[in-house]
């Protein structure tokens, strides 16, 4: 949910007691890219709405950058060589050149794509990236 509070600029509300949380629930509350999505991006908007996926995209202030976040609608694992992939045609976020797709959760650079980035996201899961034009 935090995926889809951030690139939907909800307010976030936190009702537990802070110095009891784990470590994995501090970093869902303090992740700074994640933050600076939910704080800074521009632009907000569904890209699509299909009936086993779905994706949001929004624009990074100040830059050529787009966030996205793409959402795995299956009940069930899904089988085959492209189990799980959520497809987004670049073009779509107005990408024609090559670019640099960043994980938000993880802060690792993925690598560069063209065409169509399809990451692999777990079935009810979501994922949350940063598009960057190559340089």
């Amino acid at each position: 949910l935090m995926t889809l509070w951030a690139i939907f600029r909800s307010p976030l509300m936190f009702g537990g007691n802070l110095p009891d949380n784990d470590a994995f629930t501090l970093s869902l509350l303090t992740n700074k890219n994640v933050l600076k999505v939910l704080n800074e991006s521009r632009n907000n908007r569904p890209l699509f709405n299909r009936s086993n996926e779905a994706a949001w995209v929004a624009d990074e202030a100040g830059t050529k950058a787009k966030y996205l976040a793409v959402f795995n609608k299956r009940d069930t694992t899904a089988q085959g060589p492209r189990a799980n992939q959520v497809p987004v045609e670049l073009t779509a976020l107005g990408c024609t050149a090559p670019v640099v797709v960043s994980d938000l959760w993880t802060g690792k650079v993925l690598g560069e794509f063209s065409g169509t980035f399809s990451p692999h996201v777990n079935r009810h899961g979501a994922g949350l990236f940063r598009i960057t034009p190559k340089e």
